[in-house]
């Protein structure tokens, strides 16, 4: 394998590395380094396919360990899309265990790196995490010059893994049974999934905020339960948890980041999902399936099925009461609230856009 460094990058490995010569660019990377208030980032991108890997908080320590970190940060990003592990396993060992460094010359890949560091510190507004900015670096069209210039870094990948005469895709999967608890009697939201079955509960939430055209502006938990008492939906035997606030009150709880699906799924058939403790959204989540070798890109929404509340709405009362002045173009409160229902972002159920907000979810 060869990666070449750019001039930032050389200074800080303390290397003078020599001019490349011929290489196969699907075994060849350019990589940079850029630093700043709050980051240090590694960008590394295949010169074949442009398919892109982002290491953020690149400090001295993981620079002297840099074959380590890459290696560690590629297989996370191509395990992130579901790639099959005996594909990683196959191009992990044409890569092989020795990197030689050479010098950027070539302007185009250049130019090409540089823009993709310029959408990595873009993107640090949004998220730090490492697999989220490789992911959406990844799904952006780089370099249009002609028709066959218009594809995404990771559909070239995923199209040059093929190579090795495996199924690309390929992994465990859930399908899940969504139901966002709106009051009953043929009211309830409900979403069917198809999820990786090796992303962390975070990514699920992710995939959740999607399904129901949420928007993320509240904190959330999830409770791994043995029935659906409601008595248990406030005590689970296990609860997961995204922010810091909600440790204070019981130290025994678990971030969202921390575990896999995985972990819980194939013993909690049952879980609950909260969303903004003020409106106290209730999602009841059921485990329905684990297939064991998928070979579709995840995550997918099987089927769904009527609307979901906007944001702020005021819990299953307000929005009952939403959708009464909303369906009612005579009552006196239609257009404010038709026009506060825009702010929201809030829209009628429509299977085809939601299905394309689950799969780009990460």
């Amino acid at each position: 394998m060869v990666i070449h460094l750019t001039q930032k990058l050389a200074d800080k490995l303390k290397m003078s590395p020599a001019k490349a010569t011929s290489v196969n660019e699907f075994l060849s990377w350019h990589a940079n380094y850029v630093q700043g208030p709050g980051y240090r980032l590694l960008v590394f991108m295949n010169d074949a396919s442009g398919f892109t890997v982002v290491v953020n908080d690149a400090k001295a320590a993981k620079l002297k360990k840099l074959p380590e970190i890459f290696n560690h940060a590629l297989v996370d990003t191509l395990f992130s899309l579901n790639i099959n592990p005996d594909v990683i396993g196959c191009y992990l060992e044409e890569l092989g265990n020795k990197i030689i460094y050479t010098k950027n010359a070539d302007r185009k890949k250049t130019t090409q790196l540089n823009k993709r560091t310029e959408t990595v510190l873009l993107t640090l507004e949004d998220t730090s995490n490492d697999i989220e900015l490789s992911s959406f670096v990844n799904r952006i069209i780089f370099d249009v010059k002609s028709n066959e210039d218009n594809f995404t870094p990771k559909e070239k990948m995923l199209e040059m893994l093929g190579k090795y005469g495996l199924p690309v895709i390929k992994c465990a999967a859930f399908d899940l049974n969504v139901r966002l608890l709106l009051g009953g009697d043929g009211r309830d939201a409900i979403r069917c999934l198809r999820v990786p079955a090796f992303i962390n509960f975070k990514y699920l939430h992710n995939i959740l905020q999607a399904a129901f055209g949420w928007q993320d502006y509240h904190l959330y938990s999830f409770g791994m339960l043995k029935d659906w008492n409601i008595a248990h939906y406030h005590k689970p035997e296990v609860k997961l948890i995204s922010n810091m606030e909600d440790f204070e009150f019981d130290p025994d709880v678990i971030f969202t980041d921390s575990v896999r699906l995985i972990d819980f799924m194939c013993k909690y058939l049952k879980i609950i999902y909260v969303y903004d403790y003020g409106d106290g959204w209730l999602h009841q989540i059921e485990v329905e399936n684990l297939i064991t070798d998928c070979q579709e890109e995840l995550p997918i929404l099987l089927s769904g099925e009527r609307d979901s509340p906007p944001e702020d709405v005021g819990g299953p009362g307000g929005f009952m009461e939403f959708l009464e002045i909303i369906n009612n173009p005579k009552h006196e409160e239609f257009e404010n609230m038709r026009n506060w229902a825009e702010g929201q972002g809030w829209k009628p159920f429509d299977y085809k856009k939601i299905a394309l907000m689950v799969k780009n979810a990460f």
